[in-house]
């Protein structure tokens, strides 16, 4: 089977790991980031960002089918942050209303 930058299906598990991390992530650093003097918008960037890195790279490399080639890994994680500081930017700042 060809590896691919994208997994052909993503499971329940890994919805559930991806959403328990951004959840815990947030829990424990958007306070910090705001006692650290950062406004309250670019603290809930900031930890959402970096939890939802942390788990989507978690999924996409290890558990939705790990992969061998370096390259595909390399994609894989750098999709990962993309997205995910994206996906946080948009949550943060765009949906304000």
């Amino acid at each position: 089977m060809t590896e691919t930058v994208i997994p052909r299906r993503i499971g329940f598990k890994s919805v559930f790991i991806l959403l328990m991390t951004v959840s815990i992530g947030l829990l424990l650093l958007s306070k910090p980031f705001i006692s650290a003097g950062l406004p309250k918008e670019w603290s809930i960037f900031l930890a959402t960002g970096i939890s939802t890195s942390l788990g989507l790279s978690l999924v996409l490399l290890k558990i939705e089918g790990p992969v061998e080639n370096p390259s595909i890994k390399k994609k894989r994680l750098w999709l990962g942050v993309v997205v995910s500081f994206a996906i946080s930017f948009v949550l943060a700042f765009a949906v304000k209303g």
